[in-house]
């Protein structure tokens, strides 16, 4: 180990006072740059009494360095130990070295981070962060006007020191460090009493030589500065009000009221913020219009301290007072070398009026995020749609380490429709845990909107690709269930299709007229009940024929009615075939007459109008038109009415599409080539109720046939009338009750009878013809009296 000879700070012009012990290091050359709305820096030279100086001895220790006042106190920084810097030895063995010091805020600027600050005031912030950062030596004393508290900030890729000095520019606020021994303090303020000292704290100022400490060298300077500071933003809130601002500077030379500075956006969503801000950025612009710049040996000079100069040699000479915004000392004791020199001190300031306040500009830049985000809608445990009154959302983002994911530590955003207005538009609300794409508005983080949703394999698609892939989608999911209603489109050449799935209800409201064409086939099928209103009018066409079949529903079941029917159903068939003959005779007879009432030609549609009723007469003597398709058309209406949850899911409408295509074919073959053809069958009651009158018209023939019993009931008069021919078949007993009068009458014949039992037969001639016997019975019988 060198020999060194002990040398003692005590007395000196500076010294410092480390861990390593009292005079381990000697203080030769000391520079401290401080000032308002910065970090200070000291850089000390100094002379080490011991062979080594390790780092991790002293990098990130404290340390104070004292300067000796003239009347023998002590001024003290007190600072970090951030660098050491090695040097080369001098003499006597000693080796020199040069440390930095910084405050602990700068410790801030070791860290870097992406988090969200919801509900957080920019001081809220600050003792944050001071906080993790183990920081407790910080003086808030001088905010006038605590800033508000701000929804969603976000501290995007930003060191934590950047962050807290970003948020302190935005709201105005200024800072400096007071120094005690063992200590530094931030200091932060808004207002100008928040400056250290008074204005009775004075300062000579003297441009030639003086013993005393006093400033010598005083430069003042004006600077042409804008005249005006302007900004405007968009609330969404308040879509409607002008959110624009302007403040007027204090300061006025000629023709700057004519310059404005004016910024969008100016991030202030309310007129009241938007006159603070530019308020904060038209006093930081006035920091910049009077200045003094000087030089002094006054080594009681500090950053955030305020004084006033004066002039012995012009008492008169007025100063207004000062506050010192940036300072940078110089001091060195050569003393430790014989006849190197004396100690000396100086430094260089800049000043502000001290009845402006020191509000700072952004100097910081604010991070932008450029291009799209990935995130995660969020919400509480057990919910899968979180929103508010607009539409917005919670995102857990990608970058939040200590996000939650339930929502409750992030704030709302906005999501973009394609469309909207007052009441109207497009509605579709983000779901909890979808993959959300996020832009940000101007490329502020503190603005994300999402733009859109991305499938991914948690949240795949609504049909498999690339199979589906000429299908357009639109499938909402059943809110905590697994149902879904879905509009979607397949574009397949060929196979194109519209398909729509209503989980529950769908319901229609037209305001004015609807219509519909469908140039094929249509298949509709209602498993329930079926209610249809017309308010006025209704009119149908059927070019082919129908069949109603009310009872039964299916081939099988139609079926099964048609062969319960089968034995009525071919004695129509007969009658039918015996009726249809009657007219034939009775057309041909008619053929070259102009009486007939009906065409039926016109209604054969010029075909042989025999076949076509033998046709027919086959289809109801075959078991009934209900029957002939039979249990196989069940099969095809299963692919309609049982199509399963899972295959709609999976390929849409296309296996009911192809089911109801295929029963619309056998619907079309179902009358066997007949046209014009209406069945009605009816398993068991069937009431016809109409109010006034009801007509029927049957252009050739028609047959009723009841299988057991018919009885008709006419209130008042009911007349039948036959072109040719009546006949009645009455298999035992025919019965003929009348109340008061019974008349037949042919030509000049005429039977009446009356209620009294009078029966009168008049003619020309009477013929009576029996094979047996004629019996009369009467209290007088008179033959041919006299008239």
């Amino acid at each position: 180990m060198s020999e060194h000879v002990r040398y003692t700070q005590a007395g000196r012009l500076m010294a410092i006072d480390t861990v390593l012990g009292p005079d381990a290091l000697l203080l030769e050359r000391l520079e401290v740059e401080e000032g308002l709305n910065r970090l200070f820096t000291i850089q000390a030279r100094v002379r080490a009494q011991r062979d080594e100086v390790r780092p991790d001895e002293i990098v990130g220790t404290a340390a104070d360095l004292s300067l000796t006042l003239a009347d023998g106190s002590q001024r003290v920084w007190n600072g970090l130990v951030t660098e050491l810097h090695e040097g080369p030895i001098v003499t006597r063995g000693a080796r020199q070295y040069a440390l930095t010091l910084r405050p602990r805020l700068w410790l801030m600027s070791q860290r870097s981070d992406c988090r969200i600050f919801l509900t957080h005031s920019t001081l809220e912030v600050l003792e944050t962060l001071c906080a993790e950062h183990r920081i407790r030596d910080y003086n808030l004393a001088g905010v006038t006007r605590p800033p508000q508290k701000r929804d969603y900030v976000v501290q995007w890729n930003e060191t934590d020191l950047a962050y807290l000095i970003r948020r302190l520019e935005e709201e105005g606020l200024f800072y400096w460090f007071r120094h005690e021994r063992g200590k530094h303090t931030l200091v932060v303020g808004d207002h100008p009493s928040a400056y250290d000292g008074g204005n009775e704290t004075r300062v000579r100022l003297a441009f030639g030589s003086s013993d005393a400490e006093h400033i010598h060298d005083w430069r003042r300077q004006l600077s042409f500065t804008p005249g005006r500071r302007a900004g405007k933003d968009y609330e969404f809130l308040t879509p409607n009000l002008d959110l624009v601002a302007d403040t007027p500077s204090i300061d006025r030379v000629p023709e700057n009221t004519a310059y404005e500075l004016y910024e969008y956006p100016a991030r202030a969503l309310t007129r009241e913020a938007g006159e603070r801000a530019t308020r904060l950025r038209i006093q930081a612009t006035e920091t910049g219009f009077d200045r003094i710049e000087g030089r002094s040996s006054v080594r009681t000079l500090a950053a955030g301290s305020r004084f006033t100069p004066y002039e012995v040699a012009h008492p008169g000479h007025v100063y207004p007072a000062q506050v010192v915004t940036q300072i940078l000392h110089r001091a060195e004791d050569p003393t430790y070398e014989s006849g190197a020199g004396t100690p000396h001190y100086e430094n260089a300031f800049t000043t502000l009026p001290a009845d402006r306040p020191a509000t700072p500009h952004r100097t910081v830049p604010r991070p932008r995020i450029d291009g799209l985000q990935i995130a995660r809608i969020a919400g509480p445990p057990g919910e899968e749609i979180h929103t508010d009154a607009f539409g917005r959302v919670k995102l857990t983002h990608l970058w939040d380490r200590r996000a939650r994911g339930d929502g409750t530590d992030t704030g709302w955003v906005r999501v973009t429709q394609s469309w909207g207005g007052t009441s109207w538009g497009q509605q579709i609300i983000p779901r909890v845990g979808m993959e959300a794409l996020v832009a940000y508005q101007e490329g502020d983080p503190d603005r994300p909107i999402v733009v859109g949703i991305a499938p991914n394999p948690n949240n795949p698609v609504p049909y498999a690709l690339p199979a589906h892939k000429t299908k357009l989608v639109v499938r909402s999911n059943t809110y905590k269930g697994r149902g879904y209603n879905e509009i979607s489109m397949e574009d397949v050449a060929g196979a194109e299709n519209l398909f729509t799935h209503a989980q529950k209800d769908m319901t229609t409201k037209v305001l004015n007229d609807a219509t519909a064409r469908v140039d094929a086939n249509q298949v509709g099928s209602v498993g329930a009940n079926h209610s249809f209103e017309v308010g006025n009018n209704q009119n149908q066409a059927i070019g082919g024929s129908r069949s109603l079949t009310v009872g039964a529903v299916g081939g099988a079941a139609s079926a099964a009615l048609g062969a319960a029917m089968a034995g009525l159903s071919g004695q129509t068939a007969e009658l039918l075939g015996q009726a249809m003959g009657v007219a034939m005779e009775a057309m041909a007879a008619d053929a070259g007459g102009s009486d007939a009432p009906v065409d039926a030609g016109a209604l054969s549609g010029g075909g042989a109008l025999a076949g076509l009723a033998a046709g027919f007469g086959g289809l109801v003597g075959g078991g009934g038109i209900g029957g002939l398709l039979g249990g196989g058309i069940d099969a095809t209406r299963a692919g309609i009415n049982d199509a399963s949850v899972r295959s709609l899911r999976t390929a849409g409408g296309a296996g009911m599409a192809a089911a109801g295509t295929a029963l619309a074919g056998q619907v079309g073959g179902m009358m066997g080539g007949l046209g014009g053809v209406m069945n009605t069958m009816v398993t068991r009651f069937q009431n016809n109720t109409t109010g006034i009158a009801a007509t029927e018209q049957v252009g050739v023939s028609k047959v009723v046939n009841v299988g057991q019993t018919m009885l008709e009931n006419i209130g008042k008069a009911h007349t039948h009338t036959v072109g040719e021919q009546l006949v009645i078949n009455v298999g035992k007993e025919m019965q003929i009750n009348v109340g008061e009068v019974f008349q037949v009458v042919v030509g000049k014949s005429n039977l009446t009878m009356d209620k009294d039992g009078n029966v009168t037969i008049t003619g020309t001639k009477m013929l009576l013809g029996f094979s047996d016997s004629v019996t009369a019975f009467g209290k007088v019988i008179d033959l041919n009296p006299k008239r």
